[in-house]
């Protein structure tokens, strides 16, 4: 099964499509903060959010309910393909329902194997994989650059490794982030 979470009016075909309305005629109406989903445990292969996660879960306890929800519900190997606003970007900031920014790192807390890492060497990062026993890994990390930046870049003003640092000082460089984020049972 494939999933399209939070679809609003983005239905896809070949996925089932679910979303908190249902003025956007999903195949299942359901609310992403209520639990259980209706879906089995370790039936799912692909799940899409695409700009849903920094709408949900503003409470850190029903956010990591989503995450624990998300692993019992995929099987083994299964891709969350996440794409969210850049939390530096007035796209994310200008949105009273984005209630939480969703970066590289924070993805990062839920995967165990580096959960140990830190740990081992003291690191103060907090091991949200190993304390709720999901396990996931980042297998890709894809950053769109903000269409002002895009023009610099095309106009040779500016070079492809300056947006990195572009980004660690300034706003507006990069519009949004897209994770693979992969499930390890």
């Amino acid at each position: 099964m494939k999933l399209n979470l939070g679809c609003g009016s983005k239905i896809l075909n070949g996925y089932t499509n679910v979303d908190k309305f249902d003025y956007y005629n999903p195949n299942i109406v359901h609310d992403l903060e209520k639990f259980p989903y209706p879906f089995d445990e370790n039936s799912v292969e692909e799940i899409i959010l695409s700009h849903v996660l920094e709408h949900i879960g503003q409470d850190p306890d029903i956010f990591n309910e989503i995450i624990k929800e998300f692993y019992r519900i995929c099987k083994n190997d299964a891709i969350i393909n996440i794409a969210v606003p850049h939390p530096r970007h007035d796209a994310f900031i200008s949105d009273p329902t984005h209630v939480r920014p969703i970066t590289l790192h924070s993805l990062r807390l839920y995967d165990q194997k580096l959960n140990k890492t830190w740990e081992e060497n003291k690191v103060a990062n907090t091991p949200l994989g190993l304390i709720h026993n999901v396990n996931f890994q980042i297998i890709s990390v894809q950053y769109i650059v903000d269409e002002k930046y895009k023009k610099l870049l095309d106009e040779k003003q500016i070079k492809e490794n300056e947006i990195k640092e572009y980004a660690e000082k300034y706003n507006n460089v990069i519009i949004e982030s897209n994770f693979k984020w992969k499930v390890i049972k």
